[in-house]
């Protein structure tokens, strides 16, 4: 039964925020009168709020009220935040630790979206928001009272024990429901208590900010969804793969540029390339990472693996778009393929030129840029014989790749100042994504229903 069938929702909106707002207040008191460490107190809000959150879907059947809910948490978390009075009180059992994070309201927004997709499923609600609460909690205190091992992200370290913590706990949270309230066969819940389990726990240790609040339970809520449906043969077969890619990752770590936290990411986005679409994806992206060290100029920075997931995040933004809308539109794999394969050989052709200027500020301008461009080519020849083959089609649609990695190029170039200084900050990165996204969309002109039109 939902409760707002028998009560008014806005009443029953109402008094779940006031117990939201006892349940603060109780902690505030917990931590003045015991001292707790700062992350305890701050977690203990995290797992009580997130159990308290699974109760949703049993007090509400319209997202509205729930929306309301989420505007009166948002403006108390933004109050505690702003206002001195309650940031110095109940305000410290999220500020105590002193760092910078949005994730108590990436925590509100985490409910309503999956509210919203869940669609009334309470499985699929209720499965993420508990890695959320039991797992991530689980994990950030394994790893302050035991973490030994570190590995660096954006802005600090995790530890490989917390990470070992969040897939044990993440498991519990996803195989127990499965056996306990539906008929999903052992095996098959077995392999997607693993899965789940694994790639949300790398996700998490990608995640900056605190945007693993949002991360975790909508990257969990698809995984869910994807895997339900399938045998326990193609859940081994997506085990096997990502178990694969990351192995290789991590046996190629000390040829990149890349600290630990951006190898997740890149683990993972190459799984996401493979099973969204299928293997061919994986070539352009891997080809980057197997080469943009060894054909491009060396620099000091060679001996630091400094580039966090942000980074990544910003080389792979244009062929992340061009990889949902080939999955969304079901067109033919040529059609997105084309700009996502020219978004990967302009970022390595962006890359080379930066290390290049870095490395050789004398040397003169156009070469620079031609060689620059001509290791993007390289990228682009390979990937695209994957599609089109040895044909008049593939020719062209190299030719207009070219074309459209020679303007990303260039337009980076026109927009970056100070080249020669190996520019590496936020504004550096939102330019070569947005030139990588719209330079690669260029390539998509001879395939709009022109008369000469390419490919498949």
């Amino acid at each position: 039964m939902i409760l707002s069938a028998v009560l008014n929702p806005w009443l029953v909106a109402a008094l779940t925020f006031g117990l939201a707002l006892a349940l603060l207040g109780a902690l505030r008191v917990y931590q003045v009168r015991a001292r707790p460490r700062p992350e305890l107190a701050r977690k203990l809000f995290h797992l009580s709020g997130g159990l308290f959150g699974l109760s949703l879907p049993w007090l509400f059947d319209a997202l509205a009220p729930v929306l309301a809910l989420a505007a009166a948490m948002t403006g108390l978390f933004a109050a505690l935040r702003t206002v001195p009075a309650l940031r110095d009180g109940p305000g410290q059992v999220l500020a105590g630790v002193r760092r910078r994070s949005v994730g108590e309201f990436c925590f509100v927004a985490s409910f309503c979206l999956l509210f919203w997709l869940a669609r009334g499923d309470r499985l699929l609600y209720a499965v993420p928001l508990l890695v959320l609460a039991v797992a991530d909690t689980f994990a950030a205190l394994v790893g302050a009272e035991y973490g030994i091992s570190r590995f660096r992200t954006w802005k600090g370290r995790k530890s490989l024990e917390g990470s070992a913590a969040f897939f044990l706990a993440a498991f519990l949270c996803v195989w127990l429901p499965l056996r306990l309230f539906t008929d999903t066969p052992r095996l098959e819940s077995l392999f997607i208590g693993v899965n789940l389990a694994l790639m949300v726990m790398m996700a998490e240790a990608a995640a900056w900010w605190g945007l693993d609040n949002l991360v975790i339970p909508l990257f969990g809520f698809a995984l869910l969804k994807i895997f339900l449906p399938m045998e326990a043969v193609q859940l081994a077969g997506h085990l096997a793969f990502l178990l694969a890619i990351s192995l290789f990752v991590r046996l190629w770590r000390s040829r990149t540029t890349l600290a630990d936290d951006a190898l997740f990411g890149v683990s993972l986005w190459g799984y996401g390339a493979w099973a969204l679409a299928d293997w061919r994806w994986v070539v352009p992206p891997l080809l980057v990472i197997l080469t943009y060290t060894a054909v491009t100029r060396r620099t000091p920075h060679d001996h630091f693996r400094a580039f966090n997931f942000p980074v990544v995040l910003a080389n792979i933004t244009a062929g992340l778009l061009w990889l949902l809308l080939y999955r969304a539109s079901g067109l033919a794999d040529g059609f997105y393929f084309y700009p996502f394969a020219t978004a990967f050989a302009a970022n390595l052709a962006i890359i080379a030129l930066v290390r290049n200027r870095h490395a050789d500020p004398g040397a003169p301008w156009p070469w620079a840029l031609l060689a620059a461009i001509g290791k993007g080519a390289l990228l682009l020849a390979p990937s695209l014989l994957l599609v089109d083959g040895v044909t008049p089609a593939a020719a062209v649609n190299l030719l207009v790749g070219t074309v459209a990695v020679v303007i990303s190029t260039a337009a980076f170039a026109l927009l970056q100042p100070a080249l020669a200084d190996y520019p590496v900050g936020t504004a550096r990165w939102l330019r070569q994504a947005l030139v990588t996204t719209g330079g690669s969309a260029l390539v998509l002109l001879p395939h709009l229903g022109l008369p000469w039109e390419l490919g498949p």
